[in-house]
């Protein structure tokens, strides 16, 4: 699973990858904003996340969208199975994301995620990052749902077996996508479903860096950067 993670601002996706100023204003000032505590949900544009995808002349796009996939064949707004996270093993031939899969891929950028670990004394969240604080992209996929009036875009985050990093503490992790796979993976002419699940073959390992945090990361009304400081032991959980 990848329930929680941690959202760059607007300035640090445009830097990192080279996205222009001018390409994407969210009407949304939270959506713009370093979010610590992202979670998925349904209805809310307020509580969208951020998205590159291609856009229609080839050059990068960010935009944000709902994390939760709504197929486009869904009768209604709102879906009732859980769709933020699609398992590496099932996502080409889910109804729920086989078309995504072949035509509608993304990146999701993120600082890091958070995974909760079984332990005696209850579970105890722990927080992923690059080593090196660089920016992570989650192979994710994006789909457009209209009807009742409206649009909705809607993303997930694509998931798989952990590595040695994750291994100790959850059995799945989002699929990060090495720099050199983006422009493919982000490719809509590409649509062979074997090529495109080979881009999630493994790649060289990304240095991930992890330690415990705060159990307040479990409400999600809390949302700041000292949610991703570590704790020196677990300590009860709080509200907000």
């Amino acid at each position: 699973m990848c329930g929680r993670y941690v959202a760059p601002d607007e300035a640090e996706i445009e830097a990192f990858w080279h996205i222009g100023r001018n390409n994407w204003r969210s009407p949304y000032a939270r959506v713009r904003q370093t979010r610590f505590n992202v979670a998925p949900q349904q209805g809310n544009p307020q509580n969208h996340v951020p998205v590159i995808r291609a856009g229609t002349d080839g050059v990068l796009e960010l935009t944000d969208m709902q994390w939760w996939l709504l197929p486009f064949w869904s009768r209604e707004a709102r879906i009732k199975y859980a769709t933020f996270n699609a398992r590496v093993e099932t996502v080409a031939s889910s109804p729920s994301f086989r078309e995504p899969f072949k035509r509608r891929r993304c990146l999701i950028p993120a600082r890091g995620w958070y995974e909760w670990q079984d332990l005696p004394g209850g579970k105890q969240p722990w927080y992923f990052h690059a080593a090196d604080n660089s920016l992570l992209a989650f192979a994710g996929l994006w789909d457009r749902w209209q009807g009742e009036g409206q649009a909705i875009e809607s993303c997930t985050i694509i998931v798989g077996e952990p590595d040695a990093a994750v291994a100790g503490v959850h059995d799945r992790m989002p699929l990060l996508l090495p720099g050199d796979r983006h422009a493919a993976w982000l490719d809509p002419e590409l649509t062979d479903s074997a090529t495109v699940r080979a881009l999630l073959q493994a790649a060289a390992p990304v240095g991930i860096a992890f330690h415990p945090v705060s159990r307040r990361v479990g409400n999600t009304a809390n949302d700041g950067p000292e949610l991703i400081e570590a704790c020196a032991e677990a300590a009860p959980a709080r509200d907000a």
